[in-house]
């Protein structure tokens, strides 16, 4: 009878080997995009007037942060460089264009990434009802909305388009609504992200560790709930991983 048997449970644990696989290959994919997918309240500015008046902004330095905080300083880190910047005539109006380039380091293979591109857009001359008003800050705004369209794929803000928060969002800029928690939607985008308060919770229970075992405990409960936060690389892997070597190796 155990011959009999002896098959099926090979074939049981080839298929929970093919899963895991294939899980570990999702996270270690999603480990730019699982770092920069949360955009902070802080980070989010409402639009006030225009059409698109009841949206967010989101503040292009927190993107520039973020990067720094996966990658590295700009220039080592990551970079990038404008390919062309042009002006296109609308009737009265004067639009300038921006193509960049972004590259990304990968912290721990240190390779260098293959070009990101990205194209941004803003008015150097608008008419308004008093008449032309000139915009001195056309290309700086240009070359912001470029880099922030390269940076999307890499994953950084990306909640605010897609996920578990994101509702009827418009594809070029924020819906206020997208930081409203909608419950029963997006369980499976869940497991591929991780929340700042989720953060801030395992962080508070790792700094209560003491033992080994200690966490372990908590490193467990995390990567059941939150497989996401416990992804290579993040803050709280990195955490965890600094945790354990000053309790192995306590400072004399």
């Amino acid at each position: 009878m155990a011959n009999k048997t002896q098959p099926t449970s090979e074939c049981s644990n080839e298929a929970n080997d093919t899963q895991m696989t294939a899980e570990d290959t999702i996270r270690e994919n999603l480990r730019f995009y699982s770092q920069g997918c949360e955009v902070p309240a802080d980070a989010l500015k409402k639009i006030m007037a225009g059409r698109i008046k009841g949206m967010s902004d989101v503040n292009p330095m927190w993107r520039m942060k973020k990067m720094t905080e996966i990658f590295g300083p700009v220039g080592f880190g990551w970079r990038y460089e404008i390919v062309k910047l042009w002006t296109e005539v609308y009737g009265n109006e004067v639009k300038c264009f921006c193509n960049v380039n972004l590259y990304v380091r990968d912290p721990e293979t240190k390779e260098w990434s293959a070009a990101i591109p990205g194209n941004g857009g803003s008015s150097i001359v608008s008419v308004e009802k008093n008449g032309p008003y000139v915009n001195d800050e056309g290309y700086k705004m240009a070359l912001t909305d470029a880099l922030s369209i390269a940076m999307k794929p890499l994953g950084i803000g990306g909640n605010v388009w897609y996920g578990p928060k994101a509702t009827g969002h418009n594809e070029s800029k924020y819906e206020a609504s997208t930081m409203q928690g909608q419950s029963g939607q997006g369980n499976s985008v869940a497991s591929n992200v991780f929340t700042g308060e989720q953060l801030k919770a395992a962080l508070e229970e790792l700094g209560r560790c003491t033992t080994p075992d200690h966490i372990t405990s908590v490193w467990k409960k995390w990567s059941t709930s939150v497989p996401a936060l416990c992804m290579k690389g993040t803050e709280f892997y990195n955490a965890v991983a600094a945790k354990s070597r000053s309790i192995q190796n306590p400072a004399k």
